[in-house]
């Protein structure tokens, strides 16, 4: 879970990180939750508009959008959704939506269906505060995804007034009332097909998964046996330089994506990048930033980076790409191509081969450095270099030859 600095806007927040019952989690930027949007700063406008946002949910009532309009109100992407009645004429307890459940069933079905139906990229859902409406369809939406009701509960609770309690006793009304959350979702019209969609568009890969679990397992012993890893390598840092001077030729924001320890991310700083690390591993990340306190390390995936288009100099992927499914690597790099600035560099490491090791519950993908070359251009990359160097015997991490790829994103036309 993110806390969104959007200016001017209450109780933004990415549940993305959220874990499910059964070790996935959510997919980063895939639901967004706020506040309404009417006071949003220029600045927060533009924010939200980076975020990868294919849907706006505006949960609201007819007469909450008259009185505070949207100012996405006019972008393919925006849908009004209201969720309650125009005038509730039930009770509404201050402990419970079980209420609001019960009675406002077509509405709600109408706008988890937006949520199964929603053009590929991030929804974000909101109502007046971002609490009792936008918390009640964001929490069906998470147990859907497999997420347990006192994590959906604790997230809940992080908005202002917002008691855990309140939560925990709607999962136990749909419970008594219905037999659980699928059971009302079916009796409302929300077909399987529909709870899958929302479903898939959540979870994150179960590679991310595994690879994430594997390395805050390794990050004890990652530095131990590879902290070193560039002292012992002339090869490497002469790579490494040679990106270096590119950059700084015109600089700009870099970022390392796979960071692990952050011993890469540190030595291109020192070579005077603008560099920040981003893994998948907590625990590699706590590391990085117990080691290089003045270097920005956070948590994240290469798949879904939190940068707006063409915000960013460089990315680098040393030896990162290699945890990514054959089927996963082009919206990967494509994500790449999206933040980085025209004239921009993507710069690749990894081992070549054919085949796939298990390690310590990891999975290392090998692979031809010409296929990479042909997918790079696939997501809009010219190429620059592409190297292979025979493996270094005597180290004891090479066992084979390993590859470089750099390529950039085109210019525009001079005089365009």
């Amino acid at each position: 879970m993110v806390i969104l600095d959007w200016p001017g806007c209450h109780n933004a927040r990415d549940v993305g990180g959220l874990p499910t019952v059964d070790g996935s989690a959510i997919r980063p930027r895939a639901l967004l939750r706020s506040g309404h949007h009417t006071e949003l700063t220029p600045a927060g406008i533009a924010a939200v508009r980076a975020a990868g946002i294919s849907r706006v949910l505006d949960l609201r009532r007819d007469v909450e959008r008259d009185a505070y309009p949207s100012p996405f109100a006019g972008d393919p992407g925006y849908l009004p959704t209201p969720v309650l009645l125009d005038v509730v004429t039930y009770e509404y307890p201050d402990d419970s939506y079980g209420p609001l459940l019960d009675h406002n069933q077509p509405r709600v079905a109408a706008a988890f269906r937006a949520i199964a139906e929603a053009p590929p990229g991030g929804v974000l859902v909101h109502c007046r505060g971002g609490r009792d409406r936008t918390g009640v369809l964001v929490a069906l939406a998470l147990s859907v995804a497999g997420v347990a009701p006192d994590v959906i509960a604790g997230d809940y609770a992080l908005t202002e007034d917002s008691p855990a309690a309140v939560m925990i006793n709607t999962f136990e009304h749909l419970e008594r009332a219905y037999g659980g959350v699928p059971a009302y979702l079916s009796r409302i019209g929300i077909t399987e097909a529909e709870r899958e969609a929302v479903r898939d568009r959540l979870r994150e890969a179960a590679y991310l998964t595994k690879t994430r679990d594997g390395y805050n397992r390794f990050a004890a012993e990652y530095a131990d046996l590879f902290g070193d890893v560039l002292a012992r390598n002339v090869w490497e840092r002469t790579m490494l330089g040679g990106f270096a001077e590119l950059v700084r030729a015109e600089p700009g924001p870099v970022l390392e994506v796979g960071c692990g320890i952050g011993t890469i991310t540190a030595y291109l700083h020192g070579l005077g990048l603008d560099i920040a690390g981003l893994d998948l591993a907590p625990e590699m990340v706590a590391a990085a930033r117990r080691d290089h306190p003045s270097i920005t390390f956070d948590v994240g995936t290469m798949a879904a980076l939190a940068h707006p288009d063409a915000a960013l100099a460089a990315v680098l992927a040393w030896y990162s790409i290699i945890h990514v499914p054959d089927d996963e690597l082009p919206a990967v790099l494509t994500e790449f191509r999206r933040v980085l600035r025209p004239g921009g560099y993507v710069f690749l490491a990894f081992q070549v081969g054919d085949e796939a090791r298990h390690v310590r519950d990891i999975t290392f993908l090998r692979r031809q450095p010409e296929r990479v070359a042909g997918v790079l251009r696939e997501a809009g990359f010219d190429l620059c270099l592409q190297s292979v160097r025979a493996p270094d015997q005597e180290g004891a991490a090479e066992q084979l030859p390993q590859a470089y790829l750099l390529a950039r994103t085109p210019r525009p036309p001079v005089g365009a």
